[in-house]
């Protein structure tokens, strides 16, 4: 068993408030705000980790997001960050919920209470960026999703610089989704909206990337690879507003 409470602990370490979602199953669920006051015209970004209790490593990247300096960061982004979805999955190490249930296929669901925690910290809220933190047991190197509405994709972008963190995995995930690139797979439309990629692809965000790790490679290299794609991600999206 994992312990949660040094999350949580990390989390009121940092010099920002914390803010309580909600509890499921006698475990809170925090969120966090990143934003300069001032920056209201600030593209909104998310970033979620732990939806899968087993996967350690999202969580781990978005803590150490938060514990670094940001700054540069806030002059063009505004950040709402879920650190952990999935709190008695990752204090259990499984998968699913205490009911046994994969939150990423229960976003068409409003009676799940991780579920309906997430949907209230989104709000009516629409983001440029969201970005979903998860590792895969089966795989030797990294891959990912993603969804863009204008389907102009940087996946390509994202893979070459995770490059220097860790290879790509050589088998194709297949889930029907095609190829966009090396390593790169598209959320697919059949999907529907069960996961939370492609429900907030739908309703929430223009711009949607599900980052894998393999869980062979250790806690820091995992973590590091989902910063690496992260803030490659928001680099080109810098870019392309200047």
């Amino acid at each position: 068993m994992r312990n949660y409470t040094e999350i949580i602990e990390r989390l009121r370490h940092l010099d920002r408030p914390i803010e309580l979602l909600g509890t499921a199953h006698g475990y809170p669920i925090h969120q966090i705000r990143l934003a300069f006051p001032s920056a209201r015209a600030a593209r909104h970004v998310l970033i979620t980790g732990g939806v899968h209790g087993d996967e350690p490593a999202g969580v781990e990247a978005v803590l150490q997001f938060l514990e670094r300096d940001n700054t540069p960061l806030l002059k063009h982004f505004s950040f709402l960050v879920i650190p952990c979805i999935n709190p008695y999955g990752y204090v259990n190490n499984t998968r699913e919920t205490f009911d046994g249930i994969d939150i990423n296929r229960a976003f068409e669901a409003d009676n799940i209470a991780e579920v309906a925690i997430v949907k209230k910290a989104l709000g009516q809220t629409q983001f440029s960026l969201a970005i979903d933190f998860h590792e895969d047991y089966d795989a030797t190197g990294f891959y990912l999703y993603e969804g863009k509405r204008d389907e102009e994709y940087i996946g390509s972008n994202l893979a070459a610089a995770a490059k220097a963190v860790g290879p790509i995995d050589p088998e194709d995930p297949g889930e029907d989704a095609p190829d966009l690139a090396e390593g790169v797979y598209k959320v697919a439309t059949s999907w529907g909206t069960q996961g939370l990629a492609p429900y907030l692809l739908h309703f929430h965000s223009e711009h949607v990337i599900i980052s894998e790790t393999p869980t062979v490679w250790e806690l820091q290299q995992r973590a590091s690879l989902h910063l690496t794609i992260l803030d490659t991600a928001l680099n080109v999206l810098s870019e392309k507003e200047s």
